[in-house]
């Protein structure tokens, strides 16, 4: 694999980008007239809209997919970030503490990168750098699936890094869930959930409700890492939360029609250092109050040869902001903002369609409009924003996608899609090219090439109102190019023809990618407080996947890991320095997850290990977060067919005692972290099924 020889100082994707292309339609053009044979191409796993097995997942995309079945880790209080980070590629970032707000980066993408959808509806907002993936509830979701590298032309968004889909649960037979969980440091959660046959179709509806108090021990420095003598043991305040939940959604042959709800209503932690006192209790965190909801409703019809569906949503979000100081100054940004409330209300439309032309082209078609507001109040945020309170963003999306089969058994598939994109009065055109070759029922080759373009949002220009303040010189459109290959093997293997340790199952998949980013959006760290965002020259992101599962009659184990190398191509100014050569924050070069699991008649037994690598907290590599080697087990007992108890420990070593940040090359002590995480914690899960 060449392209990860690429140099660290500065080497260019544009010719590899070419030469690959070239090459392709070489062999678009060659195969297309040579194949005699007529091919029938599945359009259920073409398009994407079929229901897969374990062994189907390769089948969703040219590019390179990982699907999560949530119910796999069932009673686990497992919430989406912890769930998702057993994807390869894929790191999650918290702020504020484990349970804090949670964005997904992908293949080093920022969080803006990602394309984040529930049940065909995209989460992404103007008003939101990324979508807070703990505020999703996962207990009523059937699959994740994340795609990496190529984007299918279902998704319209602007997803440079990628696209996490989540489904929610649509079961066939009617039935009733309920859940009950209590944990560590004040967690409760319950959820309940029905599914029956309404009408010519099938209902589903849940409810949930989880609350987390977050308050912990822990050795505070006093902000004097060079001082032992005046260190206290400190307890952990406004570290917690209230969410609550509700979806209903119902669909027939035809229509679909959805309605959800979340409230999330959070504590805003202070940074540890030197707060946190014994006696000091008067000092209040911030608050940060969030309510979203959205209502969708689509069609499908055929006409002819010809699908086509039609969808109009509308989404609203409400954020209060309140730094519980008074007339003082908020502890949160640098601002002085006390109270702020961001208020949006999304329109979109979407009309997709396919078709199969001839006998070796299935096309695809996308087309959506966008229409966004966004309403500012606060105590001084008019001021401070240059006396505006009112932002609008109108948006256009349309994508063209083709599989084309190159021999007359399918088996070898290229796939070439044409993107436009218009947010306001500026647009880009991309593309993409993919090919799939599969070889055999157990081996698959797939590789893409192509171009990216993202505009910057509402919340990266103007701030939060909170600890994000608004642009300085004004932000730009990212651009970018991005190449990736894998290769995915399944099978039956065996070891030293044991038939004992012969697998029932097994899959290996292995996959590199470079990406190129122009003008990249980056989130600055002014200091613990607050921050801005800024455009970055150039970035140039590499790395390898690899992903693996074994599943034997009474054991399994699953592997993902991934090395990376996130690097700022920024030139340096003539007499100053632009990180030239650095890392990238949030972007360790190593990390991964393991986890085996033993099977028994009365349930099973799992351990599971996570590592995290050392990552800069900053743009100048001065901050270094330590890395985290993490263990987690847990026992699941069937009570009786429909009744389940879990019971489990995470963290069973403490690793986050010991979690620190340190000066990179400067010298000096270890200090603790600027928000302080949770350790060892216990929990115990009953679920029932009516």
């Amino acid at each position: 694999m060449s392209f990860l020889r690429v140099s660290r100082e500065g080497a260019s994707l544009a010719p590899f980008s070419k030469k690959w292309f070239a090459a392709l339609c070489a062999l678009v053009v060659t195969f297309s007239t040579q194949a005699s044979a007529a091919l029938n191409l599945p359009e259920e796993i073409v398009s994407g809209s079929a229901i897969y097995d374990e062994n189907e997942d390769k089948y969703l995309s040219p590019g390179m997919v990982t699907v999560v079945r949530p119910q796999a880790r069932a009673g686990e209080q497992k919430n989406l970030p912890e769930l998702l980070e057993e994807v390869p590629g894929l790191r999650v970032i918290r702020l504020q503490g484990r349970n804090g707000y949670s964005v997904a980066s992908v293949r080093g993408s920022t969080s803006s990168q990602v394309a984040v959808y529930v049940d065909g509806v995209l989460m992404n907002l103007q008003s939101e750098a990324a979508v807070d993936l703990s505020a999703i509830p996962v207990d009523n979701v059937e699959r994740i699936e994340v795609y990496r590298g190529y984007i299918p032309a279902q998704f319209g968004a602007q997803a440079m890094g990628g696209v996490i889909n989540i489904v929610t649960k649509s079961p066939e037979h009617p039935s009733t869930e309920v859940l009950l969980g209590t944990g560590s440091f004040g967690l409760f959660k319950g959820s309940v959930s029905r599914a029956a046959p309404l009408g010519d179709g099938k209902f589903f509806g849940s409810f949930g409700y989880e609350t987390y108090d977050g308050g912990f021990s822990y050795w505070n420095d006093n902000n004097t890492p060079y001082n032992n003598t005046d260190d206290y043991e400190a307890r952990r305040r406004g570290n917690g939360f209230e969410n609550t939940d509700a979806l209903l959604k119902w669909g027939d042959a035809n229509w679909r029609t959805r309605a959800s709800w979340v409230r999330k209503n959070r504590d805003i932690p202070l940074i540890g250092p030197g707060l946190d006192k014994p006696g000091i209790e008067a000092r209040l965190w911030p608050l940060l109050d969030t309510d979203r909801w959205d209502l969708s409703a689509g069609r499908s019809h055929k006409f002819g040869s010809v699908n086509w569906a039609w969808e109009l949503s509308r989404t609203g979000q409400s954020k209060r902001y309140d730094s519980r100081r008074g007339a003082a100054l908020s502890p949160i940004g640098g601002s002085g903002v006390t109270k702020s409330e961001y208020t949006t209300s999304k329109y979109r439309i979407s009309l997709n369609a396919n078709s199969t032309l001839g006998e070796r082209h299935f096309l695809e078609l996308l087309t959506e409009y966008s229409d966004e507001t966004l309403d500012v109040d606060g105590d001084i945020i008019h001021e401070y924003m240059g006396g505006i309170d009112k932002y609008s963003r109108r948006g256009w999306n349309i994508n063209v996608q083709d599989t084309i089969a190159l021999d007359g058994a399918g088996s070898f598939l290229a796939t070439p899609s044409i993107r436009w994109h218009k947010l306001g009065d500026e647009d880009h055109r991309t593309w993409q090219l993919a090919v799939t070759k599969e070889f055999s029922p157990s081996l698959m080759l797939k590789g893409a090439d192509g171009t990216y373009a993202r505009a910057p949002n509402m919340y990266e220009e103007f701030g939060d109102g909170a600890f994000v303040l608004p642009s300085v010189r004004g932000l730009s459109w990212e651009t970018g190019k991005q190449f990736d290959i894998g290769v995915i093997w399944s099978g039956t293997p065996s070891i030293f023809g044991n038939q004992v340790l012969r697998a029932r199952n097994a899959s290996l998949s292995l996959s590199g990618f470079l990406r190129e980013t122009d003008n990249l959006i980056e989130f600055v760290v002014v200091n613990p407080r607050y921050g801005r965002y800024e455009n970055v020259a150039k970035s140039e992101v590499k790395g390898v996947e690899l992903e693996g599962k074994l599943d034997w009659k009474k054991w399994a184990f699953s592997l993902s890991s991934t090395w990376m190398e996130a690097v700022n191509r920024t030139p340096d100014d003539p007499g100053a320095v632009r990180y030239n050569g650095m890392t990238l924050p949030n972007r360790p070069e190593w990390s991964g997850t393991a986890k085996l699991t033993r099977r028994f008649d009365w349930g099973s037994a799992f351990v599971e290990y996570q590592y995290i690598g050392e990552n800069f907290a900053d743009m100048s590599e001065h901050v270094l977060f330590d890395a985290r080697n993490v263990f987690h087990v847990g026992f699941k007992y069937d009570v009786n067919p429909t009744t389940r108890l879990a019971v489990g420990v995470n963290d069973v070593f403490n690793d986050a005692d010991n979690w620190r940040m340190r000066p990179n090359g400067l010298g000096g002590p270890t200090r603790i972290l600027w928000y302080p995480v949770e350790g060892r914690s216990y929990y115990l899960t009953l679920t029932v099924k009516l």
